[in-house]
């Protein structure tokens, strides 16, 4: 019974983690005391029980009994506390890398939720600010590209082999899917070919080309991966195109359109050469006398005047171009024509200024190009005179009212010479003659802007226009100015499917004649309301839901 007490005192005190010597001086005993009750020597003295078996964590009868009342208890406890223990750390251990895991998933998830935010953002507002991707199939290569992150992040966390290959197998599905519909979406018989090009100092030229109408649409105002509709080319175009950069912030395009089976050319501007604040003419900028150096332009020149604008080649050949011969393009450049056909570019290069007192280029140079689809270099021109007789011969730009009153001019004497417009032919930017009794002055411009879009319809491309809102801002019934918002959308060839949308804000000054009325859209720079007063009272009209404001234009092949 001794030895099985000793043992027992011997087997708690190692549980504890206590030497015999600390238990001794708890206890008030030797050493040797301890040694001998756990050896069987002894016994402890009945003072000293109590104390032990409080220190030993078991009861006196336990003690004296030499074992658990109940067997195998304080190993069971000490057991469980250690699983509990390492439990607990493996639990937190874990909780940790499932933190992580879910850090990782979520960071990977993030592109996956943008492009998401991107895309319902594109759909929402590209009716109403005309920004489009600059390539049709990026959306598709972004979904692809934030799905494979995504897959990536599903994986982290998940454990299971057979849930990671389901994952994996779903992803390569999505993936393929959405390669093929890019891939259809860059084929398919509607499809619009994307033709972008960077200028050296990093302007972008965005063009899309609808393969089946040969219709191009032009895009300025790039802002990362999306740009805005700006203009349409007047003539369809073949798929080969030049393109070519004259200036740092002026590209050329040149093509062959079907239309006619002649070349054409539109040029980008993406620059002005003043000071900003107002819009000038190219061809009067560049009055005076101009002329090349180096070996190879040596001869050429250009004189520019009120008469026209003079090319003289080295053989001795000369060609002028009067100003109604110069189509502007922007504030950069000029084609110079002849019949109606682009002969010539000449462009503002970037080191042109023009000044802001004499209304010239007072430094730089012009360079002029030919039209041609083969290869061709600029000749870059620098100044060797002002204009003759200083400003007296210098065509000044006309201002807003100027232009204004020449429009009121004009109007007014087509109209006391023909007053029933019986002999006036109807041209989209000179005039529209609208034959009717009718006294609705909304309703007679829209008629007007039907019988416009009807003359534009020889393009060939068709165009349904709804109008938006109306609003008389000057004049009244018999001489007045009307401002229209008006939506166009230009359909596929089959009608299926919206190719794109513009919403415009047009101007047209309205006279009336006898039984008839002459709307003349009015352009910009030019005060429509010269001569007018204020409406006697508001007159406008929302006609966005109006059905009789909308009609289609089919366009003529």
């Amino acid at each position: 019974m001794e030895n099985r007490t000793g043992q027992f005192i011997a087997k708690r005190r190692k549980a504890i983690g206590m030497t015999q010597k600390e238990l001794a001086e708890c206890l008030g005993v030797t050493n040797k005391a301890v040694s001998k009750w756990e050896t069987g020597g002894g016994m402890p003295d009945i003072s000293v029980l109590q104390e032990l078996s409080r220190i030993l964590e078991v009861s006196v009868d336990e003690l004296l009994a030499g074992e658990y009342a109940e067997e195998g208890r304080a190993e069971n406890r000490i057991t469980e506390r250690r699983k509990l223990e390492t439990a607990g750390g493996s639990e937190r251990e874990k909780t940790g890398f499932s933190v992580k895991r879910l850090i990782i998933a979520c960071i990977l998830f993030l592109p996956l939720f943008l492009v998401i935010c991107m895309q319902a953002a594109y759909l929402y507002v590209r009716g109403n600010v005309q920004f489009e991707y600059i390539i049709d199939w990026l959306p598709y290569l972004f979904f692809g590209a934030a799905i494979l992150l995504a897959a990536f992040g599903i994986c982290v966390l998940l454990r299971n082999k057979k849930l990671r290959i389901l994952c994996g197998t779903v992803t390569g599905i999505l993936l393929i899917a959405l390669l093929a519909v890019g891939i259809y979406t860059g084929t398919e018989p509607n499809a619009r070919k994307s033709v972008i090009s960077i200028s050296p100092d990093g302007h972008m030229m965005v063009l899309k080309y609808e393969k089946s109408t040969g219709r191009v649409t032009t895009y300025q105002n790039q802002s990362l991966w999306f740009a805005r509709m700006s203009d349409t080319f007047p003539y369809t175009a073949e798929e080969d195109m030049k393109l070519q950069w004259l200036a740092d912030d002026a590209c050329a395009v040149t093509y062959q359109s079907p239309d006619d089976g002649q070349t054409h050319q539109y040029v980008m501007t993406y620059g002005d050469r003043g000071n900003g604040i107002y819009t000038y003419y190219v061809y009067n900028v560049i009055q005076g006398g101009w002329s090349t150096e180096g070996k190879n332009t040596a001869g050429w020149e250009l004189n520019t005047g009120p008469d026209g604008i003079t090319v003289v080649s080295p053989s001795g050949g000369e060609q002028t171009y009067e100003a109604d011969d110069c189509v502007q393009f922007g504030t950069l450049a000029i084609a110079l024509c002849e019949n109606g056909l682009p002969q010539w570019t000449l462009v503002l290069t970037d080191d042109c200024v023009v000044g802001d007192e004499t209304d010239v280029i007072e430094s730089g140079t012009v360079a002029l190009c030919r039209v041609t689809m083969e290869k061709s270099a600029p000749i870059y021109f620098t100044r060797t005179s002002m204009p003759e007789g200083a400003d007296m011969d210098l065509q000044e730009t006309p201002t807003e009212e100027e232009k204004g009153e020449e429009l009121r001019d004009t109007m007014r004497e087509t109209l006391k010479n023909d007053p029933t417009l019986s002999q006036f032919e109807s041209d989209a930017y000179g005039g529209i003659k609208v034959v009717t009794d009718e006294e609705d002055i909304f309703w007679i411009v829209r008629r007007g802007m039907e019988e416009r879009q009807k003359l534009f319809a020889v393009n060939g491309v068709d165009v349904d226009c709804q109008i938006l809102h109306m609003e008389l801002t000057a004049g009244d019934s018999y001489d007045c100015v009307v401002k229209v918002n008006v939506l166009e959308t230009y359909p596929d060839d089959t009608g299926t499917e919206e190719a794109s949308k513009a919403e415009l804000e047009e101007t047209y000054r309205v006279m009336k004649g006898e039984g008839a009325y002459l709307l003349v859209p009015v352009g910009y720079g030019t005060d429509p309301a010269v001569g007018l007063d204020a409406p006697a009272m508001s007159m406008e009209r929302d006609t966005a839901d109006d059905e009789n404001y909308h009609f289609f234009v089919p366009g003529i092949e």
